[in-house]
């Protein structure tokens, strides 16, 4: 979640620990610091976005011990709930708390390591929190899905309004930062724990299946499920034969126009399109699709189906609704299509599986450089673990929201 504006080169490692302690500007000094951890200073506004962190593990960690719990039910409060054997409200603070000395300790592993960002990496965090804050959200506020905005202007009125500041915000965005550039550190190709090329493929393999494939629908014209025998084996017969035409190496883009075509006749509209030229603007590549072995979609007995099927093959797969012309490639073997990087999925997914294969080791590294740390709740500072929680997540969310409504492409484009 990346945009073009300049950060200064001071942002060092020692920059960066330094940005750790500062405070939030007009809060009193008595609740400035929500904790220490390790003798520095967690701010309070850092405290509280780590609090949204903690309430959304709370909430899930809630719902995988009572999967049946009813949360929408009136007057249903998750401070009244109990998690892990404690109070949901300590779980929120004990799991901030834990954030915040992670928080720390890439802090101080980042300047263990020696680490320093390189240019484009520094104008990159920069650009990130600070597109993120001045993005605007005046639209958005008196939205539904976005109500809690409460007529901000941007997302930086409503972090402030929650007692996040500017500069807490910006420390708790690099240090992400920090946190990948440890993990390149480590396991990225030339780290210290390179993970081995073979195991980065074997991964995105077991885990992705990239495929080509159009369904035929067994429903009539008004959506129920045909039942005519010689109906059903005609579009049997159809879906072999589109089959057969691909296992002969024809061209999918072909295959799938020819059926468009049937449709068409079938509906009885007129087919204007000129055959010859019909695929012209198509390339078997444009109907690639790259499918996650978690996915559900188009369904759970396709993806399971799916990741059956050999690599190389083409097959008919049939459910109650639907055949599917399957054509499943290898995704191993793709190259970028002229020269574009998009299709070279091991390229792509790299980092998906680093993550995936290292990520709980990374985890631990950070653990076992904070087991040690002493930490303390400032007692004069409020409960923000129980008062903003709730209002953190929600402002953390925001950009995801944004993202899936299609306007995160808007951030690229910050300062022009």
């Amino acid at each position: 979640m990346s945009l073009k504006k300049r950060i200064t080169a001071s942002i060092t490692a020692a920059a960066l620990t330094a940005a750790s302690v500062l405070t939030l500007s007009g809060c009193s000094q008595s609740v400035s610091r929500a904790m220490t951890v390790n003798g520095e200073d967690i701010p309070a506004g850092i405290y509280i976005l780590y609090s949204g962190h903690a309430y959304a593990d709370a909430t899930q960690k809630l719902k995988e011990e009572q999967p049946d719990l009813d949360t929408s039910a009136d007057g249903f409060d998750y401070y009244n709930q109990t998690v892990d054997g404690i109070s949901f409200a300590d779980y929120v603070k004990r799991e901030t708390e834990n954030y915040c000395k992670r928080h720390t300790a890439v802090n101080d592993v980042f300047s263990d390591l020696g680490i320093e960002f390189d240019e484009e990496t520094r104008d990159e965090a920069n650009d990130v929190w600070q597109a993120q804050w001045d993005f605007d959200v005046s639209s958005y506020s008196s939205s539904t899905a976005f109500s809690y905005l409460k007529g901000a202007n941007t997302l930086g009125d409503y972090l402030e309004s929650i007692g996040v500041s500017k500069s807490s915000f910006r420390d708790y965005t690099i240090n992400t930062y920090c946190a990948s550039e440890i993990f390149e550190h480590y396991y990225s190709e030339g780290g210290t724990e390179e993970v081995p090329k073979d195991d980065i493929r074997k991964w995105i393999d077991e885990n992705y299946s990239l495929t080509r494939y159009f369904s035929i629908s067994l429903k009539d014209s008004e959506g129920n499920l045909i039942e005519d025998e010689a109906e059903l084996k005609k579009l049997e017969d159809l879906a072999n034969e589109y089959k057969d035409k691909l296992s002969d190496g024809g061209s999918f883009a072909e295959v799938y126009a020819a059926h468009q075509k049937y449709l068409k006749e079938q509906s009885g509209e007129e087919d204007t399109s000129e055959s010859s030229d019909s695929t012209d603007e198509k390339d078997d590549k444009d109907y690639n699709s790259l499918i996650a072995k978690t996915s559900t979609s188009p369904s759970e007995e396709f993806v399971e189906a799916l990741f059956k099927q050999e690599k190389n093959t083409i097959t008919v797969f049939k459910t109650d609704a639907y055949y599917y012309v399957v054509q499943r490639l290898d995704v191993l073997e793709t190259e970028g299509a002229d020269g574009e990087d998009e299709t070279d999925y091991v390229k792509n997914y790299t980092k998906t599986a680093l993550q995936e294969l290292k990520g709980d080791d990374m985890e631990n590294v950070f653990k076992d450089k904070y087991s040690s740390y002493v930490s303390e709740v400032n007692d004069s500072a409020p409960d923000y673990a129980r008062e903003q929680a709730q209002n953190a997540l929600n402002g953390l969310t925001t950009i995801t929201q944004i993202q899936y409504q299609n306007y995160y492409s808007q951030l690229f484009n910050y300062g022009g």
